[in-house]
Order: structure tokens, then C-alpha cells, then sequence
């Protein structure tokens, strides 16, 4: 799994939008939807709701969000 597929999650989550999360990362917002649906492709469920309003976690996405946000620190302090 990709670091880049935990922080478009996570950029998702904390800013409330993909276009924001993509801001962040660089990317364009179809980039960071192009990575959530790899990571959620790749746990076997869906993690986020894409509504007018923004993202949300789904009670999957909720339960896994602390490992995801855990594992995205230690690759970032790893330096990977």
C-alpha cells in the first residue's frame, strides 16, 4: 500500500473534500478519487461516502481510519 493512497484518504477526512486533498497533495481532485478507490479496492470495502457536501468516513472507514492514519505516520517517519 502506498503512502500516497493513506494521505489522499486521510487529506480527504481532515479537509472534508477530494478537490481540497488534491490541493494538498499537488494532484487533481480525480487523481486523489483514483487513489481511494485503489486503497478501498485493496481492504475490500469502501471507506468514504462522496456526497455534495464532501467525504465521510463509512463505519468500515471509521473502524480502519486509526490504522491507516498510524501506518501513514510510520511511512512518513521511515522516510518512504
Amino acid at each position: 500500500m502506498s503512502i500516497k493512497k493513506y494521505q489522499a484518504l486521510t487529506y480527504s477526512v481532515e479537509l472534508g473534500t477530494l478537490t481540497k486533498a488534491g490541493e494538498k497533495l499537488g494532484t487533481s481532485q480525480t487523481a486523489v478519487s483514483h487513489l481511494i478507490i485503489d486503497l478501498e479496492n485493496e481492504f475490500g470495502f469502501k471507506l468514504i461516502t462522496r456526497n455534495k457536501k464532501g467525504v465521510s468516513l463509512t463505519e468500515k472507514g471509521k473502524s480502519i481510519y486509526p490504522y491507516i492514519k498510524e501506518r501513514m505516520h510510520l511511512k512518513i517517519s521511515a522516510g518512504l
